[in-house]
């Protein structure tokens, strides 16, 4: 178990060499040894003695507030630092030409997965979404002529529009349009916003098993209070991990009433959908492609970024198979 949801309050303790866990006064334990990410939802109580045991066994814990967003996290000691990596990186992001061929391919592979999505659906019958795929693939011909960032950034927003407007042809209770995020207004914003905050939290826990500094983005700017790098490399997973989970509980009648709370134009999690969804999302970041989990995808991808930082080959970004 690499990654624990906790999407309800709870009450997290050590015991002895255990991570003990109290749900609706039921307690379990579990051993520190087998967990690496916890992930916590909802209101949790702990103390320093169990961030220890944490920081001892290399935990890292993601913070998440009531809204859905990701708040901070607790970070074990880095055993495994490498200034060298981080100059390399420094070197990348000051060359214009290097980083802009980076950025690229991260907005290719994000592209890709967005037109393999709806490719999914057009052989399934929807022939609704052929111009849409037809303006989109217009679309990402124009990537490469991209000469900076913010031209870059246009694009991949042009590809986002085209996309989400292609969704209520999947299924009808997907019409959703605009995208709005802070606050979502309905259930499909809503659910947009917390699994990104999901993929994000854990893009950045694969990240920082290599060496990369996670401030130093080569598509998002780098700014203060956030690891840009992890916005970066979760572009091309966004629409594998959370958009397909989306369709695929949509379709399958499975968003009840009950998981989302709509007032005054807001929509958000109750703690039931909070539940349910972490439950799926966990499920969907183990399912194996190509003989790996996403999860493991995820760090291949950090690891090829690495080595394009160092100049040992060039990175590719991840693409699945239509």
């Amino acid at each position: 178990m690499e990654t624990l949801f906790v999407s309800r309050d709870a009450i997290l303790k050590q015991r002895e060499n255990t991570l003990s866990i109290s749900l609706d006064g039921k307690v379990k334990a579990l051993p520190i040894e087998a967990i690496r990410h916890l992930v916590l939802l909802g209101e949790t109580r702990l103390n320093s003695r169990l961030l220890t045991l944490c920081g001892k066994h290399g935990v890292r814990l993601s913070v998440f507030d009531y809204y859905g967003y990701f708040k901070g996290c607790f970070e074990p000691i880095n055993r495994n630092p490498a200034g060298v990596v981080k100059l390399a990186q420094a070197r990348l992001l000051l060359n214009d030409a290097r980083r802009l061929a980076v950025a690229r391919e991260i907005v290719r592979g994000a592209a890709h997965n967005m037109l393999a999505n709806l490719r999914y659906y057009r052989y399934r019958g929807a022939k609704s979404l052929v111009p849409i795929i037809d303006s989109m693939q217009r679309l990402t011909a124009k990537i490469g002529q991209a000469c900076d960032s913010p031209t870059l950034m246009g694009v991949e927003g042009n590809l986002h529009e085209w996309y989400y407007s292609g969704w209520k042809h999947i299924h009808t209770s997907l019409d959703f349009t605009p995208r709005v995020r802070r606050p979502p207004n309905n259930p499909i914003n809503c659910l947009l916003s917390f699994l990104n905050q999901l993929t994000y939290a854990v893009v950045r826990h694969e990240t920082s098993k290599t060496h990369l500094e996670e401030t130093f983005a080569v598509l998002h700017s780098p700014g203060q209070g956030r690891a840009s790098l992890c916005l970066d490399l979760a572009e091309p997973f966004k629409p594998v991990l959370v958009d397909m989970l989306i369709f695929r509980m949509a379709r399958r009648g499975m968003l009840a009433d009950n998981w989302f709370d709509e007032k005054d134009g807001v929509c958000l999690l109750t703690e039931t959908g909070r539940r349910h969804v972490a439950e799926q999302f966990a499920l969907r970041l183990e399912e194996q492609l190509r003989e790996r989990s996403y999860r493991q995808w995820i760090y291949r991808e950090a690891l090829s970024l690495e080595r394009e930082v160092l100049e040992v080959s060039e990175y590719e970004s991840f693409k699945r198979q239509p």
